[in-house]
Order: C-alpha cells, then sequence, then structure tokens
C-alpha cells in the first residue's frame, strides 16, 4: 500500500441532520486535504459546519455522503490506532483525578497495548513523552498535585492539551479550546501550544472564531460558510515561525486578518442571502 501525500483526506463529504422537509445540511460537498505536519485552523459563522467537519475526522461522527481518511485509513481504524487525539472547549477533567493523575490516564490505560499504527500512515510512535515535563513546560509544575476544582479555566484547558498529546497523536483535533477564557489568558495558552506544537510536530486541525488567533497559529485558514457548509477558501499564512505576540502588531499579520475578515464578510453575505430564500 502507499503511504498517502495527505494527514487528513476529506472527499465530498456531506451531513445532513433530520429528515425532509426540515432536515439541515451541515456539510455539502466538501473537499480538503492537510498534509502532515501542518497547523490548519477551520473559521466561519456560527452553524457553517465547522465542529461537524472536527467530528468526522474524529470518527465522532459519520458521513451522509463523500470520504474521510486519516493516513490512508478510516478515522474509526485511526483512532483505533492511537493516531488521533481530542481537545473539545471544554476541558472535561475527572475532577476526583489530580492534574498529573489526570494527563497520565490515557498513558495507563494503554499501557501494555500495542499502537497499531495502519500500514499506510506512513508513521512511527517515537518515545513517550515525558508528562510532567510537559506539564512544566505549560507552567503547571506547581499544581501537579492539584484537583481540577482548585485550577483557574486556563489551568485546566493546559492540562487538557497535555493529555491529549499524552499519547503523541499524529493528529490532534481542538474545538475552540481557548473560547472560554480571557484574551491575556488566551494569548499565554497560543505561545505554549505553539511551543508543544513545534516539538512535537503533529497535525493540527483548530476550530476557532477568532481571527486573530488564526492567523497567529497558522499554516494554513480554511474559510467556511453556511447553508449548506461549505469551504469557500484556503489561505496559506506565510508569515516566520515562530511567531511571537508582538508579530501581532505587524503590517504583515495585519493584512492576513484583513484578507481572512474579507473572506468571513462574503460568507455572512451568502448566509443572509440564503435565509431572505
Amino acid at each position: 500500500m502507499d503511504t498517502p501525500t495527505s494527514a487528513i483526506s476529506v472527499r465530498g463529504a456531506r451531513k445532513v441532520y433530520g429528515a425532509s422537509p426540515n432536515a439541515l445540511v451541515a456539510l455539502d460537498g466538501v473537499d480538503l486535504e492537510i498534509p502532515a505536519g501542518r497547523f490548519v485552523s477551520v473559521i466561519g459563522p456560527s452553524g457553517c459546519g465547522k465542529s461537524t467537519l472536527l467530528r468526522l475526522i474524529g470518527s465522532l461522527e459519520q458521513p451522509d455522503g463523500g470520504d474521510v481518511e486519516v493516513f490512508g485509513v478510516s478515522p474509526e481504524a485511526a483512532c483505533a490506532a492511537k493516531l488521533v487525539g481530542f481537545v473539545p472547549q471544554t476541558p472535561a477533567l475527572l475532577p476526583w483525578l489530580n492534574v498529573l493523575q489526570n494527563v497520565t490516564l490515557p498513558h495507563r490505560i494503554n499501557r501494555g497495548a500495542e499502537r497499531r499504527r495502519p500500514v499506510a500512515s506512513g508513521a512511527s510512535a517515537g518515545p513517550a513523552p515525558d508528562l510532567e515535563q510537559l506539564l512544566r513546560d505549560v507552567g503547571l509544575g506547581g499544581a501537579l498535585h492539584k484537583l481540577p476544582a482548585q485550577l483557574s479555566g486556563g489551568m485546566q484547558q493546559r492540562t487538557a492539551i497535555v493529555r491529549a498529546l499524552g499519547l503523541r497523536p499524529e493528529v490532534l483535533l481542538m474545538d475552540e479550546p481557548f473560547s472560554a477564557l480571557d484574551e491575556f489568558t488566551r494569548e499565554v495558552l497560543q505561545e505554549q501550544l505553539l511551543d508543544l506544537w513545534d516539538e512535537i510536530k503533529t497535525t493540527v486541525v483548530f476550530v476557532t472564531h477568532s481571527v486573530t488567533e488564526a492567523v497567529r497559529l497558522s499554516d494554513t485558514v480554511v474559510v467556511m460558510a453556511p447553508r449548506p457548509g461549505r469551504i469557500v477558501d484556503v489561505i496559506d499564512i506565510g508569515l516566520p515561525r515562530p511567531r511571537s505576540a508582538r508579530q501581532i502588531k505587524t503590517p504583515e499579520f495585519h493584512a492576513y486578518e484583513d484578507l481572512i475578515r474579507d473572506r468571513l464578510q462574503s460568507a455572512w453575505q451568502s448566509r443572509d442571502l440564503s435565509t431572505a430564500a
């Protein structure tokens, strides 16, 4: 079997909720190719299918049409092989376990189990990460033995990110993980996420509503429009890395923000026209 050229391949994906005449077409004719090691953000108006697309890639839902593959196999097979990690909007930590216990739980559950990679993935598991060191890297060294209730929202989200990285997934899916945080905490976590990604180089698909966040984090920004959910533009971000908070103030950064906002404005207009119809 040939090694796939893409980490994630979506071809003609369609997802419908409900039945006629009240059916909601959440996605229709979605095509997307994501090379391995890329950081890709998905942005668009509410209801355009961003999270639905993420769930299809993560095997949390099945498409009603088209095809989705992760390293050349089905999302189900990729998840069974521990190729995929997921960070939701809320951290979903186990309240009776401390920080270190929460992040090491997936590793303990899978201890002794062979990591079954599809032949097509062409990827190797690599050494297990030092989870305690990762926690220290994101500023949680002093909170290793604290329970989730003793943590701020930002600290809980950092814990969830390190937990998702515990098995070194080849694909990390993130569904607006910083949306509930204040702006300062959000910027700190963006920088820490970029540092971790630069070290691990996993493929990231990151859903966001923030244009600034999308530009700062991404190699590529995918712009979606609603009714039905579809991709209207794919924009490569040609800014150098590493990307510090200071880069947000540069004319080059603002130019990408303006470009994406223009595309989003068109997406909003298409939504309004669809509603009027």
